[in-house]
């Protein structure tokens, strides 16, 4: 099932409330607390016994204290170290369970350990990431003195926002969602070269981000979870090719670590009052700086480059942030080569037992996404933002803008292709993360393809190989795009990229004990077709549902089911008058051949006889013994009455989804894009320029038909089962009817009524005959309608060359 907070379509509501009742969802169950994720990350790096060590230097000189440790007495100081060194080492290997609103248990200790230099609360964001690099630059000094090794060079530095009271620039987000973290780690490349180094504005951007980080004066390990997950989507979505994301939560006596993968989050909570939590503490902080974008997630196959893009900005006085105690951080290279064997020498081999995972209780229900806490289990973020800040309000900023150049990352090769860009993400924290790239054909070197990255549940795997393999074996299908492997990601001679496996290093007795899902990474390449999103006419997407239409019974006679029908999974043609196609065969299975003739539909009834039938009251919705044991597949707005309900999946819901396709691409467009617009969007593979945001024409969807995209599964069923009801029709029209006419006016005074005659017919259609639609029923329906305003298209410009 599509139910995160990456599928979401443009139209849909963005705002912080929601996107956080999302990310819940969506990580119901996948999120654990690993003990030893420090030492996953980073022990490469900074060994338990060199942060050990390296405490030892901070207890002599004052920046970490022990209070119940008189001074000069040495004996117990060296007591409370290996005491702590022991706990650390202990925890190197240990995963357990915990409650993610619960607090971090407190440490047995006899010792009160404590950061005199910490920023005193309320916490100044400027004031702790000084903090931060202060430590950063002492530990790294006290490990090159340690390990007598002067090549030790720093990749990367904690900075603060320049705004404080904007989103950060390039998140790939809709107006109105709050993506501002109170700190960052940027690659040293963001920072002068001064001796007390500062953030250039330019790299400050979600594509540059490689951590993101919330502060909190109290100790509120919930509250700034749920804010630092939300930055995490954030990052995931502004660079769809990691293969996780990773985040930090720092208060004055506490600190956690996230990473997120496609599978769910890991995360541990380290107090700073005890003696393992500031060797862990010290692990983190050094690793950080020292680690390679590898170590933040990045995919190999990717090969990253940079460009300058100009965008609009609220205007603000830049902030200066204050800078404390020597900096070792700017001298030398900054190369991203290994790190020396010296440095290596203190490796560790950590262990790999897991856990099980408990959730938040609030978040175990079996419901859709939702933008209120009540539904959702969500509640306030406590966000540090004001009632006032527009980003809260989901609204645009009024202030004056000023045009800034940033400095993106951006995908140059994907897989040993040119990448002209990135075509679609449906990036967040858990689940597939598809990803399509539009990259270059190695033959002429003018021709482009879409490659589509996404990390598929081992358990679908091969069904996705039965899948293809059968498609393979017909004769290719003009209205069906048919991808191909670039490789197996689960031959027995390959290696196989998993999330459990290869980013969390389990074995496999302790992957089958986990409750979530382990995912692999697969590739494929297929045509590049047209996005509905670039359609130049009413007709020319039309043209396009009918010929899905006639793909996805073809998938019916050769016995594949698609069950994942959605806007993303229509595709135009790049002909004039040519019809469009279906792709996206993640969710699909092998079933019989000839399934949609099983049963014969009902005969189809003339309006008149529909109209009729308004007068009977609308039948209430039959209940449903096991409503949410069988799997739904497909993505949430577009989901048919019955798979919400829990039935199984059959082709007659794949059906309706391509209605409930119809009437929302209507209301999520005002009118195609210009000419011009079109024009460039084809020579540059449809792709969207970074930065550029959410498309012009793209509107956000009337208050009822957002209800189809949150609430419980059961809810939304029952919504679009009593619009469905012929006794609403009336009601239906009333509200559906003003929405078009406000969009589509514009464009022409006469495709509002002929808009609202193609939707009308279709619901009633649908209606009338329970939801039980033939493809011929429904393609004959469009096909009517083509040819009876035929006439109306002509107000329309084709800006296309064939």
């Amino acid at each position: 099932m599509k139910q995160s907070a990456g599928s979401k379509h443009p139209s849909e509501n963005h705002t912080r409330d929601v996107v956080d009742g999302q990310i819940n969802h969506e990580l119901t169950k996948a999120r654990y607390r690993s003990l030893d994720l420090a030492d996953l990350m980073f022990g490469h790096l900074v060994t338990t016994r060199l942060a050990r060590d390296i405490l030892d230097r901070f207890l002599a000189d004052g920046t970490v204290t022990c209070e119940e440790i008189k001074p000069n007495e040495e004996e117990e100081t060296r007591h409370a170290l290996n005491a702590a060194y022991a706990d650390a080492v202990a925890h190197a290997c240990l995963r357990s369970d915990g409650l993610l609103d619960e607090p971090t248990p407190e440490p047995e200790t006899t010792c009160q350990w404590s950061w005199p230099k910490f920023p005193t609360t309320p916490i100044n964001e400027n004031k702790l990431v000084a903090f931060l690099n202060n430590v950063a630059d002492s530990a790294l000094s006290t490990a090159r003195s340690i390990l007598q090794d002067d090549s030790l060079q720093p990749r990367n530095r904690f900075a603060a926002p320049i705004d404080k009271n904007h989103a950060i620039p390039l998140s790939y987000e809709p107006d109105g969602e709050d993506v501002r973290p109170d700190f960052m780690v940027l690659p040293l490349a963001a920072f002068s070269d001064d001796e007390e180094p500062e953030v250039k504005e330019a790299y400050v951007n979600f594509t540059a981000m490689l951590l993101a980080g919330e502060s909190k004066s109290a100790r509120n390990a919930r509250e700034g979870l749920i804010q630092v997950q939300r930055y995490m989507r954030g990052i995931k979505r502004a660079q769809p090719w990691l293969r996780f994301a990773t985040g930090m939560t720092v208060g004055k006596d506490f600190v956690a670590l996230l990473r997120g993968d496609c599978s769910g989050l890991e995360r541990i909570e380290l107090s700073l009052t005890d003696g393992r939590g500031c060797i862990e503490f010290i692990r983190i902080i050094l690793g950080i700086v020292l680690a390679d974008k590898k170590a933040f997630g990045h995919n190999p196959d990717v090969e990253i480059g940079e460009r300058n893009v100009s965008v609009d900005i609220p205007e603000l006085r830049p902030a200066v942030t204050p800078r404390t105690g020597p900096n070792f951080m700017t001298s030398g290279s900054t190369s991203q080569s290994g790190i020396p064997p010296t440095f290596s020498e203190y490796a560790s081999n950590p262990g790999t037992p897991y856990s099980a995972s408990i959730d938040l209780p609030s978040a175990d229900q079996p419901s859709a996404t939702s933008s209120t806490g009540s539904k959702s289990g969500t509640t306030s973020t406590g966000s540090k933002r004001g009632p006032d800040d527009e980003m809260s309000q989901g609204k645009r900023s009024k202030r004056r803008k000023r045009t800034v150049t940033l400095r993106a990352f951006i995908p140059v090769r994907v897989h040993s292709r040119e990448c002209i860009g990135i075509l679609f993400t449906s990036g967040s924290i858990r689940g597939r993360g598809t990803t399509v790239y539009v990259v270059v054909g190695a033959g002429d070197g003018k021709t482009y393809f879409a490659l589509k990255t996404s990390w598929q549940d081992v358990a679908r795997a091969d069904d996705q190989t039965v899948v293809l393999k059968k498609l393979s074996e017909h004769k290719p299908h003009p209205n069906v795009i048919i991808p191909s492997k670039l490789f197996d990601p689960m031959a027995k001679d390959g290696a196989v990229y998993s999330t459990l496996g290869s980013i969390r290093a389990l074995l496999n007795e302790e992957m089958q004990q986990l409750k979530v899902e382990n995912r692999i990474l697969t590739v494929t390449i297929s045509e590049l077709w047209r996005p509905v999103a670039y359609f130049w006419s009413p007709h020319d997407f039309v043209r396009g549902v009918i010929g899905a239409l006639l793909g996805h019974e073809y998938l019916c006679e050769i016995g594949i089911l698609h069950r994942d029908i959605s806007e993303n999974n229509v595709v135009l043609s790049l002909c004039r008058s040519g019809l469009g196609a279906l792709i996206d065969f993640d969710m699909a299975i092998v079933g019989r051949p000839n399934m949609h003739q099983d049963s014969a539909p009902p005969p189809r009834v003339s309006k008149k006889e529909i109209l009729a039938s308004l007068l009977q009251p609308p039948a209430p919705l039959p209940a449903s013994d096991e409503p949410y044991k069988a799997q739904r597949t497909g993505t949430t707005p577009y989901m048919s009455i019955g798979v919400l309900r829990g039935e199984p999946h059959t082709h007659y819901h794949d059906i309706e989804s391509f209605l409930y396709v119809l009437v929302l691409f209507f209301l999520s467009y005002k009118g195609p894009l210009q000419k011009e617009t079109l024009r460039r969007a084809q020579a540059q593979g449809f792709t969207q320029p970074v930065g550029a945001g959410r498309l012009p024409h793209v509107t956000a969807w009337p208050a009822m038909f957002e209800r189809w995209a949150s609430g419980t599964f059961q809810e939304i069923s029952e919504r679009k089962y009593f619009a469905l009801a012929p006794a609403s029709h009336a009601s239906f029209v009333k509200d559906y009817f003003p929405h078009i006419r406000s969009r589509w006016e514009l464009a022409s005074q006469s495709t509002a009524p002929a808009l609202a005659d193609l939707i009308l017919d279709c619901w009633m259609m649908f209606s009338h005959h329970d939801l039980k639609v033939a493809h011929s029923q429904f393609i004959e329906v469009l096909q009517e309608w083509l040819k009876q305003y035929a006439d109306e298209e002509a107000y329309y410009v084709y800006p296309f060359d064939d």
